[in-house]
């Protein structure tokens, strides 16, 4: 029942892109692509490719990068509940978090793009 319990805990700062997926999402719509663009191609008068060099897409990036990092942050503090004999099991934890954490950001960035 403890190491359920440890579990548990040590898999909570996933929750943050659970929480914050729909909040984000509903800022996203309206009112990042409005300040910022979408990432679609913008033709001038002339018929000319006008290059949008940072749009919505570029921002939701930065942002949930922004948020995979505070989750890899949360997880070394958390790791130190772990026992201090496993050092490799402690960076194993941490790793493994970041690359859950860059899985998810990749396909939430996929999910919201703007074309």
């Amino acid at each position: 029942m403890k190491s359920i319990k440890m579990m548990a805990i040590l898999l909570t700062p996933l929750l943050l892109f659970a929480i914050l997926l729909v909040p984000y999402n509903l800022v996203n719509q309206h009112f990042i692509v409005d300040w910022l663009g979408c990432g679609c191609p913008v033709i001038d008068e002339a018929g000319n490719m006008v290059e949008n060099n940072f749009n919505a897409n570029d921002f939701t990036a930065l942002f949930w990068l922004f948020i995979s990092i505070c989750v890899t942050a949360i997880s070394v503090f958390l790791s130190k509940r772990m026992q201090k004999e496993k050092k490799w099991f402690r960076v194993l934890y941490i790793l493994g978090m970041f690359l859950v954490s860059l899985l998810i950001t990749y396909q939430f960035c996929q999910m919201m793009m703007w074309n």
